[in-house]
Protein backbone atom coordinates (compact mmCIF):
# COMPACT_ATOMS: atom_id res chain seq x y z
CA UNK A 1 0.00 0.00 0.00
CA UNK A 2 1.08 3.40 -0.63
CA UNK A 3 1.75 5.52 2.64
CA UNK A 4 -0.17 8.53 2.45
CA UNK A 5 0.10 11.75 4.64
CA UNK A 6 -2.62 14.30 4.33
CA UNK A 7 -1.34 17.56 6.12
CA UNK A 8 -3.63 20.05 7.44
CA UNK A 9 -4.05 22.81 9.81
CA UNK A 10 -6.73 21.36 12.17
CA UNK A 11 -9.33 18.99 12.11
CA UNK A 12 -12.48 21.74 11.85
CA UNK A 13 -14.71 23.49 9.43
CA UNK A 14 -12.95 24.60 6.39
CA UNK A 15 -12.99 24.11 2.80
CA UNK A 16 -9.22 22.67 2.39
CA UNK A 17 -9.65 20.45 5.85
CA UNK A 18 -13.42 18.87 3.97
CA UNK A 19 -11.21 18.39 0.09
CA UNK A 20 -8.55 16.00 2.14
CA UNK A 21 -11.24 14.30 3.90
CA UNK A 22 -13.88 13.54 0.58
CA UNK A 23 -10.45 12.39 -0.92
CA UNK A 24 -9.21 10.08 1.43
CA UNK A 25 -12.89 8.65 1.89
CA UNK A 26 -13.13 8.69 -1.43
CA UNK A 27 -10.22 7.28 -2.69
CA UNK A 28 -10.64 4.56 -0.10
CA UNK A 29 -13.77 3.87 -1.55
CA UNK A 30 -12.01 3.10 -4.85
CA UNK A 31 -9.34 1.58 -3.70
CA UNK A 32 -9.85 -0.34 -0.44
CA UNK A 33 -6.26 -1.61 -0.60
CA UNK A 34 -4.30 0.49 -2.56
CA UNK A 35 -3.76 3.50 0.06
CA UNK A 36 -3.02 3.93 3.83
CA UNK A 37 -4.16 7.48 4.42
CA UNK A 38 -3.62 9.38 7.70
CA UNK A 39 -4.45 12.65 8.72
CA UNK A 40 -1.46 14.60 10.26
CA UNK A 41 -3.06 18.13 12.10
CA UNK A 42 -0.78 20.62 13.28
CA UNK A 43 -2.74 21.40 15.98
CA UNK A 44 -5.88 20.25 17.62
CA UNK A 45 -8.88 22.92 17.64
CA UNK A 46 -10.64 22.46 21.06
CA UNK A 47 -14.59 22.46 20.02
CA UNK A 48 -16.98 20.31 19.89
CA UNK A 49 -17.11 20.20 16.02
CA UNK A 50 -13.58 19.31 15.92
CA UNK A 51 -14.23 16.22 18.55
CA UNK A 52 -17.85 15.19 16.88
CA UNK A 53 -15.99 15.03 13.58
CA UNK A 54 -12.62 13.37 14.43
CA UNK A 55 -15.11 10.80 16.04
CA UNK A 56 -16.84 10.11 12.79
CA UNK A 57 -13.34 10.13 10.79
CA UNK A 58 -12.09 7.53 13.19
CA UNK A 59 -15.88 5.54 13.00
CA UNK A 60 -14.41 5.23 9.04
CA UNK A 61 -11.23 3.88 10.30
CA UNK A 62 -9.41 6.71 9.27
CA UNK A 63 -6.16 7.53 11.25
CA UNK A 64 -5.29 11.11 12.65
CA UNK A 65 -2.21 12.44 14.22
CA UNK A 66 -1.77 15.59 16.30
CA UNK A 67 1.60 17.49 15.97
CA UNK A 68 0.93 19.54 19.27
CA UNK A 69 -1.83 20.11 21.36
CA UNK A 70 -0.42 23.50 22.05
CA UNK A 71 -1.97 26.69 20.94
CA UNK A 72 -2.22 27.75 17.52
CA UNK A 73 0.96 30.10 17.28
CA UNK A 74 2.77 27.27 19.76
CA UNK A 75 2.03 24.71 17.72
CA UNK A 76 3.88 26.38 14.15
CA UNK A 77 7.12 26.47 16.39
CA UNK A 78 7.00 22.45 17.60
CA UNK A 79 5.35 21.11 14.90
CA UNK A 80 7.76 21.01 12.04
CA UNK A 81 10.37 18.69 14.86
CA UNK A 82 7.47 16.43 15.49
CA UNK A 83 6.55 16.13 12.04
CA UNK A 84 10.09 15.48 11.49
CA UNK A 85 10.01 12.37 13.77
CA UNK A 86 7.17 11.41 12.14
CA UNK A 87 8.87 11.16 9.14
CA UNK A 88 11.80 9.51 10.03
CA UNK A 89 9.50 6.88 11.90
CA UNK A 90 6.53 6.19 9.16
CA UNK A 91 8.39 6.47 6.05
CA UNK A 92 5.17 7.99 3.95
CA UNK A 93 5.43 7.90 0.63
CA UNK A 94 4.01 11.09 0.08
CA UNK A 95 3.11 14.12 2.00
CA UNK A 96 0.02 15.73 0.68
CA UNK A 97 -0.34 19.54 2.22
CA UNK A 98 -3.02 21.90 2.20
CA UNK A 99 -2.88 25.71 2.56
CA UNK A 100 0.06 27.69 3.35
CA UNK A 101 0.24 26.41 7.59
CA UNK A 102 0.85 23.38 6.44
CA UNK A 103 2.79 23.99 3.98
CA UNK A 104 5.14 26.68 6.26
CA UNK A 105 5.45 23.69 8.82
CA UNK A 106 6.48 20.99 5.75
CA UNK A 107 8.98 23.57 4.71
CA UNK A 108 10.53 23.45 7.80
CA UNK A 109 10.48 19.76 8.29
CA UNK A 110 11.80 19.30 4.76
CA UNK A 111 14.91 21.87 5.61
CA UNK A 112 15.90 19.65 9.19
CA UNK A 113 15.40 16.80 7.09
CA UNK A 114 18.17 18.00 4.42
CA UNK A 115 20.54 15.58 2.95
CA UNK A 116 18.62 12.79 5.25
CA UNK A 117 15.00 12.68 3.23
CA UNK A 118 14.36 9.92 1.54
CA UNK A 119 14.34 10.37 -2.26
CA UNK A 120 11.35 7.94 -2.22
CA UNK A 121 9.59 11.52 -0.09
CA UNK A 122 7.30 13.00 -2.25
CA UNK A 123 5.05 16.52 -1.93
CA UNK A 124 1.95 17.22 -3.49
CA UNK A 125 0.51 20.48 -2.76
CA UNK A 126 -3.02 21.46 -3.28
CA UNK A 127 -3.02 25.55 -3.58
CA UNK A 128 -6.58 26.32 -2.20
CA UNK A 129 -6.60 29.87 -2.63
CA UNK A 130 -6.30 32.66 -5.16
CA UNK A 131 -4.08 34.95 -3.18
CA UNK A 132 -0.99 33.51 -1.49
CA UNK A 133 0.97 35.00 1.52
CA UNK A 134 -0.27 37.61 1.10
CA UNK A 135 0.47 39.54 4.33
CA UNK A 136 3.75 37.63 5.21
CA UNK A 137 5.99 37.59 1.29
CA UNK A 138 9.17 37.29 3.50
CA UNK A 139 8.04 34.25 5.24
CA UNK A 140 6.47 33.05 1.72
CA UNK A 141 9.57 33.09 -0.05
CA UNK A 142 11.03 31.06 2.66
CA UNK A 143 8.98 28.40 2.67
CA UNK A 144 8.71 28.45 -1.24
CA UNK A 145 12.51 28.12 -1.98
CA UNK A 146 12.39 24.75 -0.10
CA UNK A 147 9.20 23.51 -2.93
CA UNK A 148 11.36 23.34 -6.45
CA UNK A 149 9.97 19.66 -7.62
CA UNK A 150 6.71 19.02 -6.00
CA UNK A 151 3.41 18.01 -7.17
CA UNK A 152 1.07 21.61 -7.74
CA UNK A 153 -2.44 21.09 -7.84
CA UNK A 154 -4.63 24.00 -8.00
CA UNK A 155 -8.47 23.26 -7.08
CA UNK A 156 -9.44 25.71 -10.24
CA UNK A 157 -7.49 27.34 -12.74
CA UNK A 158 -7.36 30.49 -10.91
CA UNK A 159 -5.78 29.18 -8.16
CA UNK A 160 -3.31 27.61 -10.16
CA UNK A 161 -2.44 30.65 -11.86
CA UNK A 162 -1.99 32.32 -8.37
CA UNK A 163 0.85 29.84 -7.60
CA UNK A 164 2.18 30.73 -11.00
CA UNK A 165 1.86 34.85 -9.63
CA UNK A 166 3.17 34.26 -6.70
CA UNK A 167 6.21 32.01 -7.92
CA UNK A 168 7.09 34.77 -10.72
CA UNK A 169 6.92 37.42 -7.78
CA UNK A 170 9.46 36.17 -5.32
CA UNK A 171 11.58 35.29 -8.07
CA UNK A 172 11.19 31.18 -7.62
CA UNK A 173 10.70 28.99 -10.50
CA UNK A 174 7.64 26.97 -11.37
CA UNK A 175 7.13 23.08 -10.30
CA UNK A 176 7.37 21.42 -13.53
CA UNK A 177 4.41 19.39 -11.96
CA UNK A 178 1.44 21.15 -12.18
CA UNK A 179 -2.53 20.45 -12.89
CA UNK A 180 -6.11 21.39 -12.14
CA UNK A 181 -8.09 19.32 -10.28
CA UNK A 182 -11.65 20.66 -8.82
CA UNK A 183 -12.49 19.91 -5.75
CA UNK A 184 -15.41 17.04 -6.14
CA UNK A 185 -18.78 17.00 -3.41
CA UNK A 186 -21.03 14.45 -2.91
CA UNK A 187 -25.21 15.12 -3.36
CA UNK A 188 -25.64 16.29 0.30
CA UNK A 189 -27.99 13.97 2.18
CA UNK A 190 -30.96 15.81 3.61
CA UNK A 191 -30.91 15.39 7.06
CA UNK A 192 -32.89 17.43 10.09
CA UNK A 193 -30.81 21.07 10.74
CA UNK A 194 -31.85 21.12 14.24
CA UNK A 195 -32.70 24.88 14.46
CA UNK A 196 -35.86 26.97 14.56
CA UNK A 197 -35.42 29.49 11.53
CA UNK A 198 -38.04 31.47 10.99
CA UNK A 199 -41.94 30.82 9.38
CA UNK A 200 -42.56 33.67 7.92
CA UNK A 201 -39.63 35.21 6.76
CA UNK A 202 -36.81 34.54 4.41
CA UNK A 203 -33.98 32.45 5.80
CA UNK A 204 -30.28 32.92 4.60
CA UNK A 205 -27.56 30.93 5.71
CA UNK A 206 -23.86 32.03 6.21
CA UNK A 207 -21.59 29.16 6.65
CA UNK A 208 -17.96 29.32 7.36
CA UNK A 209 -14.84 30.86 9.11
CA UNK A 210 -15.77 33.90 10.23
CA UNK A 211 -12.91 35.84 8.78
CA UNK A 212 -11.66 38.52 6.54
CA UNK A 213 -10.87 36.45 3.42
CA UNK A 214 -14.77 35.55 3.98
CA UNK A 215 -15.76 39.05 3.89
CA UNK A 216 -17.64 38.73 7.69
CA UNK A 217 -16.12 42.15 8.56
CA UNK A 218 -18.07 43.63 5.12
CA UNK A 219 -21.31 41.63 6.68
CA UNK A 220 -21.10 43.45 9.62
CA UNK A 221 -20.65 47.14 8.32
CA UNK A 222 -23.43 45.93 6.24
CA UNK A 223 -25.75 44.96 8.55
CA UNK A 224 -25.21 47.56 10.77
CA UNK A 225 -26.22 50.01 8.17
CA UNK A 226 -29.13 47.92 5.74
CA UNK A 227 -30.87 45.64 8.66
CA UNK A 228 -33.33 48.29 9.54
CA UNK A 229 -34.84 47.58 5.27
CA UNK A 230 -34.41 43.93 5.88
CA UNK A 231 -35.29 42.96 9.28
CA UNK A 232 -38.96 42.02 8.71
CA UNK A 233 -38.17 39.91 5.67
CA UNK A 234 -34.97 37.99 5.98
CA UNK A 235 -33.19 35.80 8.66
CA UNK A 236 -29.71 35.96 8.87
CA UNK A 237 -28.21 32.84 10.35
CA UNK A 238 -24.11 32.88 10.99
CA UNK A 239 -23.02 29.33 11.39
CA UNK A 240 -18.96 29.37 12.11
CA UNK A 241 -16.25 30.01 14.65
CA UNK A 242 -13.05 32.53 13.70
CA UNK A 243 -11.96 36.24 14.32
CA UNK A 244 -14.74 37.74 14.05
CA UNK A 245 -16.82 35.98 16.23
CA UNK A 246 -16.91 38.41 19.08
CA UNK A 247 -18.16 40.97 16.68
CA UNK A 248 -21.37 39.07 15.08
CA UNK A 249 -22.08 38.15 18.45
CA UNK A 250 -22.72 41.43 19.36
CA UNK A 251 -24.70 42.02 16.08
CA UNK A 252 -26.86 39.06 16.90
CA UNK A 253 -27.46 40.51 20.38
CA UNK A 254 -28.74 43.50 18.98
CA UNK A 255 -30.63 42.55 15.83
CA UNK A 256 -33.88 40.18 16.28
CA UNK A 257 -33.18 38.66 12.93
CA UNK A 258 -29.26 37.76 12.84
CA UNK A 259 -28.00 34.64 14.85
CA UNK A 260 -25.02 32.98 15.61
CA UNK A 261 -24.50 29.26 15.93
CA UNK A 262 -21.10 27.47 16.37
CA UNK A 263 -20.14 25.25 13.31
CA UNK A 264 -22.54 22.43 13.04
CA UNK A 265 -21.21 18.77 11.86
CA UNK A 266 -22.50 17.94 8.27
CA UNK A 267 -23.91 21.85 7.81
CA UNK A 268 -23.84 20.39 3.56
CA UNK A 269 -26.68 17.83 4.83
CA UNK A 270 -28.58 20.04 6.45
CA UNK A 271 -28.17 23.61 4.45
CA UNK A 272 -31.70 22.13 2.27
CA UNK A 273 -33.41 23.39 5.17
CA UNK A 274 -32.30 27.44 4.42
CA UNK A 275 -34.31 29.47 1.21
CA UNK A 276 -30.58 30.87 0.36
CA UNK A 277 -26.58 30.79 1.09
CA UNK A 278 -25.04 33.64 1.26
CA UNK A 279 -21.04 34.44 0.53
CA UNK A 280 -19.32 37.26 0.73
CA UNK A 281 -15.97 36.10 -0.28
CA UNK A 282 -12.60 38.66 -1.12
CA UNK A 283 -11.08 35.65 -2.58
CA UNK A 284 -11.41 31.84 -2.69
CA UNK A 285 -9.41 28.91 -4.47
CA UNK A 286 -12.60 26.80 -4.92
CA UNK A 287 -14.94 27.23 -2.51
CA UNK A 288 -16.72 24.04 -1.38
CA UNK A 289 -19.81 25.44 0.29
CA UNK A 290 -21.04 27.17 -2.54
CA UNK A 291 -21.27 23.85 -4.70
CA UNK A 292 -22.60 21.85 -1.74
CA UNK A 293 -25.69 24.31 -1.51
CA UNK A 294 -26.21 24.12 -5.45
CA UNK A 295 -26.20 20.02 -4.45
CA UNK A 296 -28.73 20.74 -1.82
CA UNK A 297 -30.58 22.73 -4.61
CA UNK A 298 -30.53 26.02 -2.25
CA UNK A 299 -29.10 28.92 -4.71
CA UNK A 300 -25.75 31.11 -3.59
CA UNK A 301 -25.93 34.72 -3.48
CA UNK A 302 -21.87 35.16 -4.37
CA UNK A 303 -19.56 38.10 -4.82
CA UNK A 304 -18.36 37.14 -8.09
CA UNK A 305 -14.99 36.96 -6.96
CA UNK A 306 -12.22 33.88 -8.09
CA UNK A 307 -12.84 30.55 -6.69
CA UNK A 308 -16.40 31.72 -6.08
CA UNK A 309 -17.63 32.55 -9.44
CA UNK A 310 -16.29 29.31 -10.54
CA UNK A 311 -18.52 27.43 -8.64
CA UNK A 312 -21.72 28.68 -10.35
CA UNK A 313 -22.79 29.50 -13.87
CA UNK A 314 -20.94 32.13 -15.51
CA UNK A 315 -24.63 34.08 -16.38
CA UNK A 316 -25.71 33.72 -12.65
CA UNK A 317 -28.35 36.52 -11.29
CA UNK A 318 -27.62 36.26 -7.86
CA UNK A 319 -23.84 37.76 -8.14
CA UNK A 320 -22.54 40.74 -6.32
CA UNK A 321 -19.69 43.00 -6.58
CA UNK A 322 -17.63 42.16 -3.40
CA UNK A 323 -17.04 44.46 -0.63
CA UNK A 324 -19.84 46.67 -2.36
CA UNK A 325 -22.94 47.47 -0.25
CA UNK A 326 -25.69 48.64 -2.86
CA UNK A 327 -24.73 45.77 -5.12
CA UNK A 328 -25.38 43.19 -2.29
CA UNK A 329 -29.05 45.40 -1.09
CA UNK A 330 -30.16 45.77 -4.13
CA UNK A 331 -29.77 41.59 -4.73
CA UNK A 332 -31.78 41.21 -1.65
CA UNK A 333 -34.61 43.93 -2.28
CA UNK A 334 -34.73 41.52 -5.84
CA UNK A 335 -35.69 38.56 -3.64
CA UNK A 336 -37.74 40.49 -1.36
CA UNK A 337 -39.49 42.09 -4.33
CA UNK A 338 -39.83 38.20 -5.29
CA UNK A 339 -38.15 39.06 -8.81
CA UNK A 340 -35.94 36.02 -8.31
CA UNK A 341 -36.79 32.63 -10.17
CA UNK A 342 -35.75 30.77 -6.92
CA UNK A 343 -37.39 27.45 -8.54
CA UNK A 344 -35.62 28.00 -11.54
CA UNK A 345 -31.91 28.76 -10.06
CA UNK A 346 -32.32 25.78 -7.71
CA UNK A 347 -32.58 22.99 -11.19
CA UNK A 348 -29.99 25.26 -12.68
CA UNK A 349 -27.43 25.58 -10.09
CA UNK A 350 -27.73 21.68 -9.54
CA UNK A 351 -27.10 20.95 -12.89
CA UNK A 352 -24.31 23.04 -13.30
CA UNK A 353 -22.92 21.71 -10.33
CA UNK A 354 -23.49 17.86 -10.93
CA UNK A 355 -21.98 18.01 -14.34
CA UNK A 356 -18.59 19.86 -12.77
CA UNK A 357 -18.28 18.70 -9.55
CA UNK A 358 -18.02 14.92 -9.13
CA UNK A 359 -16.29 13.72 -6.35
CA UNK A 360 -15.29 10.90 -7.63
CA UNK A 361 -13.69 12.68 -10.65
CA UNK A 362 -11.77 14.33 -8.47
CA UNK A 363 -10.47 11.48 -6.35
CA UNK A 364 -9.63 9.17 -9.70
CA UNK A 365 -7.58 12.34 -10.66
CA UNK A 366 -5.56 12.49 -7.46
CA UNK A 367 -5.04 9.00 -7.41
CA UNK A 368 -3.25 9.24 -10.85
CA UNK A 369 -1.20 11.76 -9.16
CA UNK A 370 -0.52 9.42 -6.43
CA UNK A 371 0.36 6.21 -8.52
CA UNK A 372 2.80 8.19 -10.80
CA UNK A 373 5.04 8.07 -7.70
CA UNK A 374 5.91 4.74 -8.72
CA UNK A 375 7.71 5.53 -11.96
CA UNK A 376 9.03 8.91 -10.95
CA UNK A 377 10.99 10.13 -8.21
CA UNK A 378 10.44 13.70 -7.26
Amino acid sequence: MIKIFHLITSVQLGGAEVVAYNIIEECTRLYPEKYDFTIVELFSSRNIFAANKKKELKEKNIKIISLSKLSKRKSLIFSPFKLYALVKKEKPKVIHAHTDLPDFVLSVALRILGKHKSKSLNVVRSIHNTELWPTYKGIGKLVEKVYTNDYVIGVSDAALLAYKKSRGELGLGESPHQNTIYNGCAVPKNSALGLNLSSDKINIAICGRLEQQKGIDFLISFFKKNNINLKNTFCFYFIGDGTYKSQVEQLANLESNIKLYPPIIGIANKIHAFDYVLMPSRFEGLVLMSIEASLAKIPVIASKVDGLKDTLPNDWPLFFTSEDENSLLELLYDIKGKRIEREELKEKAFSFASAKFSVTQMALAYADVYDSFHSRIL
